[in-house]
Order: structure tokens, then sequence, then C-alpha cells
């Protein structure tokens, strides 16, 4: 029920945010992992700068860039997940400490936003493996449906 609660709180700040930012030149590399595809088979990407990093040169924080290549204005935030695959399964990796700035981004229809997001390296003891970077948005319909979406983006620690 708390978890609802903080998600309808989420969704309503969210949609309540009025701010634009489409940055069109970006251009995404193919390290795509993941998509969500609506029913007209468009979809909104979650790409990463790099999909292969080193343990041993591990970055502070990794860019990450939404795409959204439907036709729908769609909101976004600034909370993100890392999660690691271990056991055949996807783990929530991200601290539990952490606090996200609540805000909206609209993304246009083709439009694009670019996020640094933080690796929390002095929270989180990475180890070889594969990990992936989760965020999620809401599409216009949001109040009627009550559907978010997660996205994904994977890369490897070697």
């Amino acid at each position: 029920m708390k978890k609802n609660i903080i998600l309808v709180i989420f969704a309503i700040v969210l949609l309540s945010c009025n701010q634009t930012k489409t940055d069109k030149s970006v251009n995404p590399t193919n390290n795509i992992s993941e998509q969500k595809s609506d029913s007209n088979n468009q979809t909104v990407i979650l790409s990463l700068e790099f999909a292969e990093l080193k343990l041993s040169e591990l970055p502070d924080a990794i860019k990450v860039t939404m795409t959204n290549n439907t036709n729908d204005t769609i909101t976004t935030g600034e909370h993100f997940r890392v999660e690691k695959f271990e056991h055949n399964e996807w783990i929530d990796f991200t601290p539990k400490d952490i606090a996200f700035r609540d805000i909206g981004y609209d993304l246009n229809p083709n439009g694009a936003k670019t996020f640094n997001e933080n690796l929390f390296k002095n929270q989180i003891d990475y180890k070889l493996g594969k990990y992936r970077i989760a965020k999620s948005y809401l599409k216009s319909d949001y109040r009627k449906t009550k559907e978010d979406f997660n996205i994904y983006a994977e890369f490897e620690i070697n």
C-alpha cells in the first residue's frame, strides 16, 4: 500500500511539472539492451555511452540516454535503479538510502534526454558481471491507465 501511495505521489508530481528538455541532437550509441514497445510497434529506448566497463577503471557516473520514438509525449524523472544479473534474475543493487530530485521531464515525440547516472561506487561493491540501468516513464494517458513502463540498458563489468 505504501509503495502504491509513493507511486501515485511520484506520478502526480511528474505530471504536474511542465518542464520540457528535448535534445534532438543527441546521438545515442547502439548499446541498447531492452525496449518497451507500445501497440504501434514504436519504442522508447534507453542506451548507454559504454556497454563494457573495466572494474579497475569504473567511472563515478555513466551517461544514459532515453529516446522517445513514439508519437506520444512521455514523462520521466531522475530516479533510476542499478540492477545486477545473479542466479538467472535481476537484483536491485541501488543503495536504499538514496534520494532523487523529484522532477519531471517531458520528452516529445522523437525527443531525447541524457542523464548522467551516478554508479554509487562508494556504496555498491561492484564485481565482474552483467548490470543494467533501469528507468521508468509515463505516457500521456497515465491518469486513465495508471500504467508505468520500465526500460533497461545493460552493461558488462570485466
